[in-house]
């Protein structure tokens, strides 16, 4: 077995995820967008992801269905079909509870190739070894989907289960600083990470014991030679075929393939020079790229909605429509978009209450546990802040609590704490 917890650095993690996970907040960043407090900037906001073409169907029972396109409307967000209340978005959920959360959202990530609820579900409440089995003889099998799963727990899931654990000078700091929280406060910490090294430890054991890196790339590469989008793009970020030219072809297979996040990816790096097309045509098809992925992945709409403001290569201003994926990205949970132009536009296009009413929808997602935040002091003292900021007016806080019982529920689901 070739896994080892802790052979990854946290940065070169990083430098291995899914492009909304983790390089979407980079292209913010290139694009002039703030950092956001409460969604890490590592990894931004993943959702609950439709089939792609060319990618697998759900493994383990459960299918993905696929999301609505964009309208192209600049009136305030109006309700869903059917409004759902979930729970106290005022109020922070024990902490086992936010614990669960927190893990469900990173096995989530797992939807985008082809995991079920189910099988994410299981991996949340510490079914990992049996899952890896069922996974490796599908896979055996020639089964794509469960190929690409492994490949992404392997180079990502498990790693990220070593870094920052029991034992590190992270974790130590963080103990050390909840004492200068409450009792309760202190207390919540503590139970919350005990939580997580528990299922850490059981993940890093399932990983050691049954991932072969090698194993597994041969079936990516095997399905990713049969056409299968996210195997390319699984390639193209992890193969042990260092050439770059080798990954960048990957990558715009993956894209020509139909898979969103090598065309969100991809449309990154023809922004910022980092990848090549002939120039004639390189504006055009950046532009192009992230409108098609912006189809089906919240964070891209929400860097489609800035670049709609500001103008970016192959993308006109367009305030109308830069107002509609801004509103449209913030009910699932993406509020990057919402967050940086608001406050740029008059009042006649967005109340500025509307823009606050966002920023406490945020973190209230933060405080249930739906984010990709670490698990520390300042992640549970900001969203409390945010939360109990008198700043805040009480028609702020009214269009908040009607944001939370309108998307709430789709919020959480889209972001994975909750199926």
């Amino acid at each position: 077995m070739n896994f080892r917890p802790g052979s990854q650095s946290k940065k070169g993690l990083e430098s291995h995820s899914i492009f909304l996970s983790r390089e979407g907040p980079t292209l913010s960043k290139s694009l002039g967008l703030a950092g956001i407090a409460f969604l890490m900037v590592a990894m931004g906001v993943w959702v609950a992801l439709p089939k792609h073409s060319g990618s697998p169907g759900s493994v383990a029972g459960g299918s993905t269905t696929n999301a609505p396109a964009p309208e192209a409307q600049a009136q305030p967000a109006g309700p869903p079909t059917k409004s759902v209340v979930t729970s106290d978005p005022w109020t922070r959920p024990t902490a086992k509870v936010a614990a669960r959360n927190l893990r469900r959202v990173r096995f989530a990530l797992l939807r985008g190739f082809g995991a079920s609820e189910k099988l994410v579900d299981r991996l949340t409440d510490g079914d990992s070894p049996a899952v890896i089995q069922e996974l490796k003889q599908q896979a055996q099998r020639g089964d794509a989907a469960a190929a690409n799963i492994l490949e992404y727990m392997a180079y990502s899931t498990c790693g990220f289960a070593g870094v920052n654990g029991e034992g590190s000078a992270s974790q130590a700091q963080q103990l050390l600083d909840a004492r200068a929280l409450s009792a309760q406060d202190a207390e919540w910490i503590r139970t919350a990470i005990q939580e997580k090294n528990a299922h850490d430890k059981q993940m890093i054991a399932a990983c050691q014991q049954a991932l072969d890196k090698k194993e597994i790339e041969a079936w990516v590469t095997s399905s990713a030679a049969q056409g299968n989008g996210a195997s390319r793009w699984l390639l193209s970020r992890y193969s042990s075929n260092l050439s770059s030219a080798f990954k960048e072809q990957k990558l715009m297979d993956a894209a020509d393939a139909g898979y969103p996040e090598a065309q969100a990816f991809l449309a990154h790096g023809l922004m910022n020079g980092t990848a090549h097309l002939p120039a004639a045509i390189a504006d055009d098809s950046a532009g192009n790229l992230l409108k098609v992925a912006a189809d089906s992945l919240p964070n891209a709409e929400s860097i489609l909605a800035i670049c709609e403001f500001k103008g970016c290569p192959g993308i006109e201003s367009d305030i109308p429509s830069a107002v509609a994926h801004a509103r449209e990205a913030a009910q699932k949970g993406s509020f990057d978009g919402i967050i940086q132009i608001g406050p740029q536009l008059p009042a006649s296009q967005m109340d500025p209450d509307e823009v606050a009413a966002w920023n406490l929808a945020r973190a209230m997602l933060s405080q249930q546990g739906c984010s990709y935040g670490e698990l520390s002091v300042q992640w549970v003292t900001s969203a409390t802040s945010a939360l109990t900021w008198n700043g805040a007016s009480d028609k702020a806080r009214a269009l908040a609590e009607l944001y939370w019982q309108m998307y709430g529920a789709q919020m959480m689901a889209d972001i994975g704490c909750t199926p």
